[in-house]
């Protein structure tokens, strides 16, 4: 006979993971590294690993194409940087004048 499962622990599980959520989007919006974002709020990494992979799953599959976006280029280029976030939490800061070499980057992924 499997012994009955404790509400508490329940509800501290879920204290737990919307603290985690509140981690996880806060980090996205960081732009700083999981480990970076890790040590700087005092969050053991593997845990905050765990809950990320939890909550992806929870997510679904991330679409594997690209987003169509129109820009209007600035009129003067010189020290203009792009930026590239990819899904999974990388971002990628690059000049914009060399569109090439965006070009390769992206064919990367």
């Amino acid at each position: 006979m499997k012994p009955k499962k404790n509400p508490m622990n329940k509800k501290r599980r879920t204290a737990l993971q919307e603290e985690m959520n509140f981690h996880i989007q806060s980090w996205q919006q960081s732009g700083q590294s999981q480990k970076e974002y890790c040590q700087e709020n005092n969050l053991a990494y593997h845990a905050f690993i765990y809950w990320l992979t939890k909550l992806r799953r929870q997510q679904g599959p991330i679409e594997q194409s690209f987003i169509p976006l129109q820009m209007t280029p600035p009129v003067d280029h010189s020290g203009t940087d792009l930026e590239i976030a990819f899904p999974n939490g990388v971002r990628l800061k690059v000049s914009s004048g060399d569109l090439k070499f965006i070009g390769q980057l992206i064919r990367l992924v």
